[in-house]
């Protein structure tokens, strides 16, 4: 349980970090250089991710049965990792002015389907 705790405590200080460099990386850099978008995208990537696990995490406390839950990190940090592709790749396409609705869509049904055949493989 320790190492546990750890974890979420270490993700909660990359977390504020990941946050705080990437309102740095919006309020001082060009957002016309390809370096400072890759650079943004990262950090939204990590903090998506470090924000979004422990909200699984959560979810996942509170709404299986006490007979089911098993208390799987990997778990949350795999389904936060895949908002937060989503999340990314829609901002992704958003700089470059390709995302609609059915780019949305089939980007959320592929990642959809990722947690699909895991959960498939794993049980």
């Amino acid at each position: 349980m320790a190492s546990g705790r750890r974890l979420w405590a270490l993700s909660f200080v990359v977390c504020i970090s990941s946050w705080l460099a990437l309102a740095y990386v919006v309020w001082s850099t060009d957002p016309s250089v390809a370096t400072n978008r890759l650079v943004f995208l990262s950090l939204l990537f990590v903090g998506l991710l470090t924000l979004l696990a422990p909200v699984a995490h959560f979810l996942h406390f509170r709404f299986t049965p006490a007979k089911s839950y098993r208390s799987d990190v990997r778990r949350s940090y795999r389904e936060g990792a895949l908002a937060a592709i989503f999340v990314t790749l829609c901002a992704w396409l958003r700089m470059g002015q390709a995302l609609n609705w059915i780019n949305t869509l089939l980007l959320l049904s592929a990642l959809a389907l990722v947690e699909v055949f895991i959960l498939v493989k794993s049980s």
